[in-house]
Order: structure tokens, then sequence, then C-alpha cells
């Protein structure tokens, strides 16, 4: 899966100004790429250890997204204000999405977000590689130009 830094930027700057609560999105995109950031509301009535959608919020958000764009739900991501960021037991059993990638950010160190991606399938977890690039590396691969990329879990 593939972000664009300032993607990145605007995620971790949702989980900071949302912590101590939990947070979450969704990521549009199409052919793991990430094409657009959806930052949700969390509304459930414990947010500091878990998060649920505002049920019109959602359906807009994937509208917009299946509807308007013809994309896919590339990705779920939400925050794990205090832990590390690994699928906890409620994450991998509310897994509904096997073909989305889940994105987990943990402030646990506050100075330095940690961001690591995963595939649940069938209460499996697997770990895969996030690609993160520069905007203007973003650019250049639209015009069918090579990119560096960069792999691996990222620390911000």
């Amino acid at each position: 899966m593939q972000l664009i830094s300032e993607q990145l930027a605007q995620i971790i700057a949702q989980v900071r100004r949302d912590a101590p609560n939990e947070t979450w999105g969704l990521i549009g995109g199409k052919d793991d790429r990430a094409l657009k950031i959806f930052p949700m509301k969390n509304i459930h009535t414990t947010p500091v250890t878990r998060y649920v959608a505002d049920p019109s919020e959602l359906l807009h958000a994937v509208r917009e997204i299946e509807e308007t764009n013809g994309w896919d739900i590339l990705a779920i991501y939400h925050s794990h204000p205090a832990t590390e960021p690994y699928p906890s037991a409620t994450d991998i059993a509310e897994a509904h999405y096997p073909d989305s990638y889940y994105l987990i950010i943990s402030l646990q160190n506050p100075k330095q977000a940690k961001l690591r991606a995963f595939r649940i399938i069938d209460g499996q977890v697997t770990e895969v590689t996030l690609e993160i690039e520069d905007e203007d590396e973003s650019d250049a691969a639209s015009r069918g130009v090579k990119r560096r990329q960069r792999k691996g879990k990222r620390q911000t």
C-alpha cells in the first residue's frame, strides 16, 4: 500500500488531535495507492479504548469512495493512543473487510508516532509493507517517472 507523506501527516495530526481517545478513518484508493483520507468521528461511549462510526458519516464516505469516485476502501486506520500498533483481539474480531488494509497508529511514545499496516483475514494477522513517498515523487510516478520507495515500519 502506498501513501504520500502529506497523507501520513494528515492521519498523524488527527491521531494527535483526538488523543487520548482512539480515532479512526477510511482511505479511499485504487491499485494499492491512497487517493483520499476520510477522517471519521469516533462516537463510541468509551472512546479511550474503542471506536465506532457515526452511521451517516460512514455512509457518506463509503458512497464518495465507491459510487462517486469508483475507488476501493483501500484501508481502515485507527489509533492506539497508549499501546503498541498491533491489532488487539477486538480489532481482529471486528475486521470485516478482508480486501482492505488495517493501519494502526500508536502514540505510546507521544513524541514519536508509530505506524504499522496489516491484512486481517479470517482472524489471521499479517503485517504488510507500507510505502511512504514524498508528494513530488507521487507526482512523478503519475507521469511514469520511476520513484524511490521506502518500506517497512514508519515512525514520525
